[in-house]
């Protein structure tokens, strides 16, 4: 870290502060020029920072993602918290947002690898996340629905939980994410035993990770972008049958907070 002067502002002096705490060794070169007899060197001072500050930073990431490090243990979680930082320092003062970027991090870091299902492992993780710090509003009746026209219901659409997130994996997500709990020994999953989908939703005041089957989830994930009822079936290429099936699941987990007839969208 240089030594400041007149000339230094304080701007510059705080960059190169941080730029020295991030760094992978500290240069002991001041340690003459700044310490007195019997001083502390720099280097040594602000050693204290460095290691505080990535504590802080490998703490934070580890509670956004206590699965996956259960799941890897703690020197490679270790291991792939260094790089991360490395790559993605934190740049605000919460240190909540710290994990905002590892799910696709990680999808690079691990791509064409053994592991390459962690990064969405992550991404289930990092939705849990954000439905932990998003207000959940008012759900709807399903009373809402019979309320309608019949002739022109299919045409209907629904608002669903601004919080509620959708997961999508080639893997089998949901059963790692249930197997590595931290309230029961963990369980080796066999993780050719084929794709599993995500919905993240809050409910009572909690967190719910829920496993939907692939036309559930497209049913879901269409009616949350916007669709009529009618489109998301199409989309989905789904039976009525399906539809009417994932909307009394989706009314009884209150992840509805309203229903839109056709001639409000008008």
């Amino acid at each position: 870290m240089p030594r400041p002067d007149a000339g230094t502002s304080l701007l510059e002096l705080q960059r190169s502060f941080a730029r020295t705490i991030r760094a992978a060794a500290l240069a002991s070169d001041d340690d003459a020029t700044f310490a007195g007899p019997g001083a502390v060197p720099v280097s040594e001072r602000l050693a204290v920072y460095r290691n505080n500050a990535w504590q802080f930073f490998q703490n934070a990431l580890a509670l956004t993602y206590p699965v996956l490090k259960r799941r890897v243990g703690d020197d490679y979680f270790r291991q792939l918290a260094h790089e991360y930082r490395i790559a993605h320092p934190s740049r605000r003062g919460d240190l909540h947002w710290v994990g905002e970027s590892f799910p696709a991090w990680l999808e690079q870091r691990l791509a064409q690898t053994e592991y390459a299902w962690l990064a969405d492992l992550a991404r289930l993780e990092w939705a849990c996340e954000v439905v932990a710090t998003t207000q959940t509003e008012q759900h709807a009746d399903i009373a809402a629905l019979s309320a309608l026209d019949p002739v022109t219901l299919d045409r209907a659409v629904l608002h669903l939980q601004p919080a509620l997130q959708l997961v999508e994996s080639s893997w089998p997500l949901w059963s790692v994410w249930q197997a590595n709990q931290a309230q029961h020994e963990a369980m080796a999953i066999d993780l050719g035993s084929g794709p599993e989908n995500c919905a993240v939703a809050g409910v009572d005041d909690g967190v719910t990770v829920y496993r939907l089957t692939a036309v559930d989830f497209s049913l879901l994930g269409s009616l949350q972008a916007g669709s009529s009822l009618a489109q998301a079936v199409s989309v989905a290429g789904a039976a009525p049958e399906a539809l009417a099936r994932l909307l009394g699941w989706a009314f009884a987990e209150r992840l509805v907070v309203g229903v839109v007839s056709p001639s409000a969208r008008a």
